[in-house]
Protein backbone atom coordinates (compact mmCIF):
# COMPACT_ATOMS: atom_id res chain seq x y z
CA UNK A 1 0.00 0.00 0.00
CA UNK A 2 1.29 3.61 -0.30
CA UNK A 3 1.52 5.64 2.20
CA UNK A 4 -0.51 9.05 2.08
CA UNK A 5 1.99 12.08 2.54
CA UNK A 6 0.37 13.66 5.87
CA UNK A 7 -1.06 16.42 4.63
CA UNK A 8 -3.69 15.18 2.42
CA UNK A 9 -4.70 12.52 4.65
CA UNK A 10 -5.24 15.55 7.19
CA UNK A 11 -7.17 17.32 5.14
CA UNK A 12 -9.39 14.13 4.07
CA UNK A 13 -9.64 13.21 7.67
CA UNK A 14 -11.33 16.86 8.29
CA UNK A 15 -13.82 16.42 5.71
CA UNK A 16 -15.27 13.19 6.94
CA UNK A 17 -18.95 13.22 7.87
CA UNK A 18 -19.56 13.57 11.88
CA UNK A 19 -15.84 13.95 12.68
CA UNK A 20 -15.57 17.64 12.06
CA UNK A 21 -17.59 19.77 10.24
CA UNK A 22 -16.16 22.90 8.52
CA UNK A 23 -18.30 26.00 9.74
CA UNK A 24 -18.26 28.72 7.84
CA UNK A 25 -16.54 31.88 9.62
CA UNK A 26 -17.49 35.07 7.99
CA UNK A 27 -14.86 37.15 9.18
CA UNK A 28 -12.05 35.00 7.68
CA UNK A 29 -13.73 34.92 4.77
CA UNK A 30 -13.98 38.38 4.76
CA UNK A 31 -10.11 38.71 5.84
CA UNK A 32 -9.48 36.57 2.54
CA UNK A 33 -11.62 39.22 0.00
CA UNK A 34 -10.04 41.84 1.43
CA UNK A 35 -6.35 40.61 1.55
CA UNK A 36 -6.87 39.13 -2.23
CA UNK A 37 -8.52 43.08 -3.27
CA UNK A 38 -5.52 44.66 -1.71
CA UNK A 39 -3.39 42.66 -3.06
CA UNK A 40 -4.83 43.28 -6.87
CA UNK A 41 -5.40 46.90 -5.82
CA UNK A 42 -1.32 47.33 -5.38
CA UNK A 43 -0.32 45.51 -8.15
CA UNK A 44 -2.71 47.57 -10.33
CA UNK A 45 -1.36 50.65 -9.13
CA UNK A 46 2.34 49.58 -9.77
CA UNK A 47 1.43 49.15 -13.61
CA UNK A 48 -0.23 52.16 -13.71
CA UNK A 49 2.23 53.68 -12.34
CA UNK A 50 5.13 52.01 -14.53
CA UNK A 51 3.11 52.21 -17.67
CA UNK A 52 2.96 56.43 -17.26
CA UNK A 53 6.48 56.52 -16.47
CA UNK A 54 7.28 54.65 -20.01
CA UNK A 55 4.71 57.04 -21.77
CA UNK A 56 6.54 59.74 -20.26
CA UNK A 57 9.88 58.80 -21.86
CA UNK A 58 8.78 57.69 -24.89
CA UNK A 59 6.44 60.94 -25.31
CA UNK A 60 7.77 63.56 -22.77
CA UNK A 61 5.49 67.28 -22.62
CA UNK A 62 6.61 70.02 -25.32
CA UNK A 63 8.71 72.17 -22.91
CA UNK A 64 10.67 68.91 -21.63
CA UNK A 65 11.47 67.98 -25.07
CA UNK A 66 12.88 71.97 -25.76
CA UNK A 67 14.82 71.80 -22.75
CA UNK A 68 16.27 68.24 -24.43
CA UNK A 69 16.82 69.60 -27.68
CA UNK A 70 18.85 73.14 -26.13
CA UNK A 71 20.69 70.68 -24.39
CA UNK A 72 21.38 68.54 -27.24
CA UNK A 73 22.89 71.36 -29.02
CA UNK A 74 24.87 72.66 -26.52
CA UNK A 75 26.42 69.59 -26.41
CA UNK A 76 27.09 69.62 -29.86
CA UNK A 77 28.82 73.24 -29.72
CA UNK A 78 30.66 71.78 -26.90
CA UNK A 79 32.04 69.19 -28.98
CA UNK A 80 33.10 71.05 -31.68
CA UNK A 81 34.62 73.97 -29.64
CA UNK A 82 36.90 71.09 -28.20
CA UNK A 83 37.65 69.42 -31.80
CA UNK A 84 38.50 73.09 -32.45
CA UNK A 85 40.78 73.32 -29.50
CA UNK A 86 43.15 69.87 -30.13
CA UNK A 87 46.70 71.03 -31.39
CA UNK A 88 47.21 69.22 -34.95
CA UNK A 89 43.69 68.06 -36.01
CA UNK A 90 43.10 71.33 -38.54
CA UNK A 91 43.69 69.24 -41.66
CA UNK A 92 41.33 66.63 -42.50
CA UNK A 93 42.73 63.10 -43.24
CA UNK A 94 43.67 62.22 -46.42
CA UNK A 95 41.21 60.18 -48.34
CA UNK A 96 41.62 56.27 -48.84
CA UNK A 97 42.39 54.81 -51.96
CA UNK A 98 39.08 53.09 -52.10
CA UNK A 99 36.93 56.30 -51.81
CA UNK A 100 35.32 58.78 -54.29
CA UNK A 101 35.21 62.49 -54.34
CA UNK A 102 32.11 63.72 -52.82
CA UNK A 103 31.19 65.35 -56.25
CA UNK A 104 32.22 62.15 -58.76
CA UNK A 105 28.56 62.04 -60.13
CA UNK A 106 28.85 65.82 -61.29
CA UNK A 107 31.37 64.78 -63.79
CA UNK A 108 30.77 64.76 -66.85
CA UNK A 109 31.70 60.76 -68.49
Amino acid sequence: MIPVPVLIAHMTWQRRSGVAEMVPNPAAEMFVLFTLATLFFILGAFATWMWLIWRRTNNPPPHVRLIMELQDEEEERQQIREKAAAPGEDEPTPPQPWERPADWWRRPG
